[in-house]
């Protein structure tokens, strides 16, 4: 499993004018929306904290399932943890977390999506940021692993490593060419949503069920993967009813009585063996038991968002103590708990600069780490020297690269998860600070390139102009290739880590040119200028 919890197109669009009290239930009858525009928007802390929960579940998870065992012949092989022992089923409908995420990523999208449009941005425009936030730090992942990966097989490390490196390093891709592809289609979503919500629904909880069962009935497993292009999209679509009804409170009840709904009928399917116990094993290819279990996590979150949001209202805690319209006085809150809420707030803004970073390069640190790990077992057993040391039971080895789920194992995952996160967070860091070509310098490199091929082409040579439709499109999908490629073939040898950076740099430059920056610069603040800038999002985002 694997997140993004902060897609840096996701912090502003969670930017809402007020702060949304209770979500689930769609509108009554469909109908067109418009954001407020009178007030400024401000963040929605609760979405934020909750996107960063999210992305600490993930760090956590991917850390512990993480390990390397030393063989007998001196040969380290990276291994999975956890996957088979007992109670991991039942866990996993806790740490499952894929469909909140995309449920928040359809709250997000239709209200930035709502916000560029009542701003006279089009499209173009909201694709192009969203496109630039996510292709820019993959591409300076994919390059800087790449390049890596290939110094590490010039070091003498042997190429089943490389290859499992390479593998695990681009794992968590698969979220950003899913994540990738529901964003380019939100303006279209929700043009669909609007008109006919609950018919939009029906069809797309029809082909989840269609596809689940046509998948048992044949046996076909690969059949399964088409509800790619189901279950994402209709989860995502939870996330615009949340949007809707943030203003229209459903009653508790309600909201209590749909969860238990959604969770018997999951747990029913489950214990028929419809579905498997192990919500892990249901994302890959997704099933409907993700849709169920995202029902429920929608009404979780239904059900503490408001209250969440009004815990983290700085400034209403700080706000001295007022007269009501009734005449009585209402005491500012306790100093615990101004403090408590200024230190989450600070930790929300450190996870909406660097999350997206933490996400991509978590998997690295844990690669780096295990390897550094493997090395220093080899080195003390002898294996690396050649003067192999008569130690029992490789005591040694077994002290740096213990058992797994034996009793030192257990004992060192806490070092081993802070030592993860803090790595993590430091390269996060340091990885949103590398300069990039900004939109104007890309735009100038794409109107260069159509200059130089127009000038070798012979004189007359019929030349296709394309609709900027028709290049979001093929910015999409040189994107979306080039993160498979780092996510299928891997960014090993350094031939792939060529074309995927490639690719995703045409998408960019293509995305550059699109349309005018008008709707994106009212989202998230002036274009920069041209020349290089770091990805940290620039003020006003």
């Amino acid at each position: 499993m694997t997140l993004m919890l902060n897609d840096p197109a996701s912090p502003a669009d969670t930017e809402v004018g007020r702060t949304p009290g209770s979500a689930v239930a769609p509108p009554a009858e469909p109908r067109t929306h418009e954001p407020q525009t009178a007030a400024a928007p401000h963040r929605d802390q609760a979405i934020d904290l909750i996107r960063f929960g999210c992305l600490v579940v993930v760090v956590i998870l991917h850390s512990m399932m993480s390990a390397a065992v030393l063989g007998s012949d001196g040969t380290v092989a990276p291994t999975v943890a956890l996957s088979t022992t007992a109670g991991f089923a039942a866990t996993s409908w806790f740490f499952q977390i894929m469909p909140l995420f995309f449920i928040i990523g359809g709250y997000a999208g239709i209200t930035g999506w709502r916000r560029t449009r009542a701003r006279g941005g089009t499209g173009t425009d909201y694709l192009r940021a969203r496109l630039r936030r996510l292709a820019v730090p993959t591409a300076v992942l994919v390059v800087i692993a790449g390049i890596g990966l290939s110094a590490a097989a010039d070091m003498g490390v042997s190429s089943e490593l490389i290859v499992e490196a390479s593998r695990r390093i681009g794992q968590p891709l698969w979220f950003l060419a899913v994540y990738l592809g529901l964003s380019s289609l939100v303006p279209v979503a929700v043009h669909f949503h609007e008109r006919a919500p609950r018919r939009s629904l029906a069809v797309l909880a029809g082909a989840v069920i269609a596809v689940d069962v046509l998948t048992r009935m044949t046996g076909v497993t690969g059949l399964g993967y088409l509800n790619f292009l189901f279950v994402w999209p209709l989860v995502q679509q939870l996330g615009f009813f949340f949007a809707d009804a943030a203003d229209r409170p459903i009653s508790r009840p309600v909201v209590w009585t749909a969860l238990v709904a959604a969770l018997g009928l999951l747990g029913g399917l489950v214990g028929a063996g419809v579905y498997s116990p192990n919500m892990l094993v249901n994302l890959n290819p997704p099933t409907g038991a993700l849709v169920l279990l995202g029902v429920a996590q929608l009404c979780v979150l239904q059900l503490f968002h408001a209250r969440l949001n009004r815990a983290l209202n700085v400034d209403r805690l700080s706000a001295g103590s007022t007269m009501t319209t009734g005449g009585t006085i209402t005491e500012a809150a306790p100093t615990f708990r101004i403090l408590t809420a200024q230190f989450w707030k600070r930790v929300i803004d450190w996870g909406n600069t660097y999350g997206m970073q933490v996400y991509l390069w978590h998997m690295s640190v844990v690669i780096v780490l295990i390897g550094a790990l493997g090395w220093l077992a080899q080195t003390a057993v002898g294996f690396s020297t050649g003067i192999l040391l008569d130690l029992p039971t490789g005591a040694v080895a077994e002290f740096i690269l213990p058992e797994i789920e034996s009793g030192w194992w257990w004992a060192t995952r806490l070092p081993w998860l802070l030592v993860v996160m803090g790595l993590s967070a430091l390269v996060a860091m340091a990885a949103e600070r590398i300069p990039f070509p900004s939109e104007r310098r890309l735009a100038a490199v794409g109107r260069s390139l159509s200059a130089l091929v127009r000038a070798v082409l012979p004189q007359g040579f019929p030349v296709q102009s394309f609709s900027s439709r028709a290049r979001a499109i093929i910015a999409v999908g040189a994107a979306t290739m080039g993160i498979a490629i780092a996510l299928l073939v891997g960014i090993a040898p350094m031939i792939w880590t060529v074309l995927a950076a490639g690719l995703l740099m045409g998408s960019l430059i293509l995305s550059a040119g699109l349309g005018s920056n008008r709707g994106s610069e009212a989202d998230h603040g002036p274009a920069p200028d041209a020349g290089l800038t770091p990805l940290r999002p620039p003020a006003g985002r």
